[in-house]
């Protein structure tokens, strides 16, 4: 009798251990240094964020009918208790043609018609191991530093 095995072939975005290695140690040998002098602080060398974030971000790919997702670097603002250091911004996209040519525009919640309603909904909770029950955003993640625990080299 014959089995049959069904492997999973690597994603397509697969860089490999050393090339991800690489880029990381260049970024932290050659940038971070930078920021964290301008910074006077260490800077942000990593975002963890949960499975249950990107199943959330899914679902409103989803929702808001679109297309992908657009990953912006931005600082957290004054007051903040990261203030300063660096953050990653999360926009839903959706494709447009814009003459002739294919394009993929943020989707602003705020021009969405039914931002009104979805606004005064109360907005899950996502729990981050350690930290008390708070109201996280797509663009909030657990910072590195202050928490590491990448794994990662350092």
């Amino acid at each position: 009798m014959q089995q049959h095995c069904t492997v999973k072939p690597l994603p397509f975005f697969y860089v490999g251990q050393t090339i991800t290695n690489e880029r990381i140690n260049s970024f932290k040998t050659q940038k971070h240094p930078l920021l964290t002098q301008a910074l006077g602080k260490p800077d942000t060398c990593s975002v963890w964020y949960s499975k249950e974030h990107f199943v959330k971000l899914l679902e409103e790919i989803e929702f808001a009918n679109g297309d992908g997702i657009r990953i912006s670097f931005g600082m957290y603002e004054q007051g903040h208790q990261y203030e300063g250091q660096t953050c990653l911004l999360f926009n839903t996209t959706r494709e447009a043609v814009v003459g002739g040519t294919i394009t993929h525009t943020n989707v602003i919640l705020e021009n969405e018609p039914d931002f009104a309603e979805r606004s005064a909904q109360e907005r899950d909770i996502i729990l981050f191991p350690g930290e008390d029950p708070i109201v996280r955003d797509f663009n909030l993640g657990s910072p590195c530093p202050p928490f590491c625990n990448d794994g990662g080299p350092k």
